[in-house]
């Protein structure tokens, strides 16, 4: 099947077929088959999906059009795409906000992105609803990110909170013995998404500490909670390649690039473990969809 989608890439680019849709990945072939299949239910009938390796991609950037998108997922396909490519527009999906803005800076040609995880006012505020201890946040964070530390501390402060900031290098003793320095004066920490800091089997490592320190960590997706952190805001897939798919139409046809953003619908997940032993007094379904815009695991 992978060579299958490199004969179909490598066609298409030699015939200088009309404007084609790249989905530029370094994941499972079956996981991205399953995104370009939801993709393409959310796109006209005509439109040409061509999923496609990242190093064979990069290989074959002479071909591309200025009409052409790119939908790069993760961070390491939006850098390497923004660094190697000059026509064309990239659109990231599965990307941290502040992996976007720190990659974006290298970036030639319009782009924009569907954030994961939540913005930041949004996880303050339910956080301020749910813990009602004020020491300081940390906030651990590699250099792949762009991150305005005096901004978040001012969001933190209407909320009550403070943000201990550290920046780490990605490696796993560095990230714990990160961890085991702001633990001295933190008792949760409030994680971004951070692919490089977490890769590896680091972020179980690292939840696996703060249960053995009974301390928490806030995670940025439904997989931290899965593994251990107290609770995460996030989108799902369906909901970011809607708006995905709103971006890509909308350039298409009106060569508009709409902005970076947030998924509007968000989702939170708590872990009920964590919940319980930190005797945690949840909102109802619907006060969380009222007050906060949140859809729970119970009312979606």
């Amino acid at each position: 099947m992978k060579r299958i989608f490199s004969i179909i890439f490598l066609l298409l680019t030699s015939m200088h077929v009309s404007a084609a849709i790249y989905i530029v990945h370094d994941i499972e072939e079956s996981s991205v088959r399953s995104l370009s299949f939801q993709l393409s239910k959310l796109l006209p009938e005509d439109s040409q999906l061509i999923p496609v390796r990242r190093s064979l991609f990069l290989q074959n950037v002479s071909s591309l059009k200025e009409e052409d998108v790119m939908v790069a997922i993760g961070v390491d396909s939006f850098s390497q795409v923004c660094s190697s490519v000059s026509e064309g527009a990239v659109m990231a999906i599965f990307i941290g906000k502040e992996e976007y803005l720190k990659a974006q800076a290298q970036c030639s040609i319009p782009n924009t992105a569907v954030f994961s995880g939540a913005p930041l006012d949004k996880r303050l505020a339910l956080l301020k609803a749910v813990w009602f201890d004020r020491k300081p946040l940390a906030m651990l964070y590699s250099d792949n990110l762009l991150v305005d530390e005096q901004e978040m501390q001012d969001q933190a402060a209407q909320y009550g909170f403070e943000f201990q900031f550290m920046k780490t290098e990605s490696d796993r003793l560095s990230v714990l013995k990160a961890i085991n320095f702001v633990l001295e004066d933190s008792i949760m920490v409030f994680s971004l998404v951070d692919t490089e800091l977490y890769k590896n089997r680091i972020a179980q490592d690292v939840l696996k500490l703060l249960f053995h320190k009974q301390r928490v960590m806030i995670g940025p997706s439904f997989a931290f909670v899965r593994a251990g952190s107290l609770f995460a805001v996030y989108s799902d897939t369906g909901t970011k390649l809607g708006i995905l798919a709103n971006q890509i139409g909308v350039w298409q046809t009106r060569e508009i690039l709409l902005p970076a953003v947030y998924p509007d619908k968000l989702r939170v997940s708590f872990n009920p473990y964590l919940i319980k032993s930190h005797g945690v007094v949840l909102p109802s379904p619907s006060y969380l969809k009222d007050k906060y815009g949140l859809c729970s695991e119970t009312a979606c």
